[in-house]
């Protein structure tokens, strides 16, 4: 449901978040959420500051039942720098609201009241759990970039995502344990993990069509020079056109040599053939069944 726009940007809220405003009337913690939506919301408008200065659009930012996002208009994965820069405003602004109201606190000699000190909870909550390293989080996003700098972006975005598994897993055991212990709200923690999770997964299913794009635009620009940089890879003809897929990279053109089990070479593929089996087929149908059904 949209509600209003700040620096044109719609601000849209989930019809489940209205379950979590009844509820939080029903225990009474109206207050925490009001200052948590509010911190939530300067903290995508970080992001959306920082991607303004690189041209890059967001159409909206939408809050749901587990808090918000800012959805961009481009795919901001594309570049490892601009996606450190802005998955780190986020927190960025969460820390330095912290410590600007601990100065004023100081300077001013104000009583640290109850509100003072829900703002400053919210800031430290929202600040460090986006840091965690899971996709999409914004710590998964500053990770993926580092490691992309080195592996490139479709590997980064594998190994994160790995992570990521491994820390839904955890949190979801650790969300079971205190609301078993200690309060039943604490489960909220586990619902979290699981939601987590699959937007995790979807950033490997996201990346991968990312990467053809990239790769199709690349090779036509490197195509219309005239030459190019090309990478052999010889493989047996039991291996599946995705790990062919997953040793291409941006620079090269690659020539797929194919081998029987003997050595003995009985075919050869472009990259442009194994990118339109995977748009036309199973990805993980093999290079023999490739060859065979052409």
């Amino acid at each position: 449901m949209r509600l209003f726009k700040i620096f044109n940007i719609q601000i849209k809220v989930s019809y489940l978040f209205f379950l979590i405003l009844v509820f939080s009337m029903f225990f009474n913690c109206f207050d925490q959420l009001s200052v948590f939506v509010v911190v939530i919301l300067i903290h995508e408008l970080a992001h959306c500051y920082v991607s303004a200065y690189y041209n890059i659009g967001i159409s909206e930012i939408k809050f749901f039942i587990f808090g918000g996002i800012a959805k961009f208009r481009e795919h901001i994965e594309e570049n490892s720098k601009q996606e450190i820069i802005i998955a780190s405003a986020g927190p960025i602004i969460n820390f330095v609201l912290i410590f600007i109201t601990l100065l004023i606190i100081d300077k001013f000699h104000i009583e640290k009241g109850y509100i003072i000190q829900l703002f400053l909870t919210a800031n430290m909550v929202v600040g460090l759990f986006n840091l965690i390293p899971v996709l999409p989080l914004d710590g998964g996003r500053i990770a993926r970039g580092i490691v992309g700098n080195y592996l490139g972006i479709k590997r980064a975005t594998y190994m994160i995502v790995g992570l990521g598994y491994c820390i839904c897993i955890l949190l979801f055991v650790i969300g079971i344990y205190v609301s078993l212990v200690y309060n039943i709200e604490y489960i909220f923690i586990s619902f979290l993990s699981v939601y987590i999770f699959f937007s995790n997964k979807k950033e490997k299913e996201k990346i991968g069509l990312i990467s053809i794009k990239n790769l199709v635009l690349n090779k036509k620009s490197l195509f219309n020079e005239g030459i190019m940089d090309v990478k052999h890879i010889i493989a047996m003809e039991s291996v599946d056109i995705k790990s062919i897929f997953d040793e291409f990279t941006l620079e090269q053109y690659c020539i797929i040599t194919i081998t029987d089990a003997a050595g003995k070479v009985i075919g050869s593929l472009s990259e442009s053939e194994i990118i339109d089996a995977i748009i036309e087929y199973d990805d993980n149908i093999t290079l023999r069944e490739l060859i065979a059904g052409e």
